[in-house]
């Protein structure tokens, strides 16, 4: 399964939303807000990655036509696949 996120910047924060997701998420810093999407999504999918689905998350900057003159330069993507954790002995 692909989630995609759209990432932006406002008022000193990064957030982020999946596009087809109820997932929302933000952080002081693209670190934090990276960690926050992994740890958001691995909650909003628990059981499906219990099960062993594999989750892909990507993420892109909103487009030029959605951002404010308050973001920075500075855009990144990034993508993560989230797979079912087995427990060690």
């Amino acid at each position: 399964m692909i989630v995609e996120f759209k990432t932006y910047f406002c008022d000193g924060w990064w957030g982020a939303h999946a596009t087809e997701h109820s997932i929302y998420t933000q952080g002081k810093t693209v670190g934090d807000l990276i960690d926050n999407i992994l740890e958001a999504t691995e909650l909003h999918f628990e059981e499906e990655i219990e099960k062993g689905e594999l989750i892909t998350i990507i993420t892109t900057p909103k487009s030029s036509a959605e951002t404010t003159s308050d973001m920075p330069v500075i855009k990144f993507e990034y993508k993560v696949d989230i797979a079912a954790k087995t427990a060690s002995c």
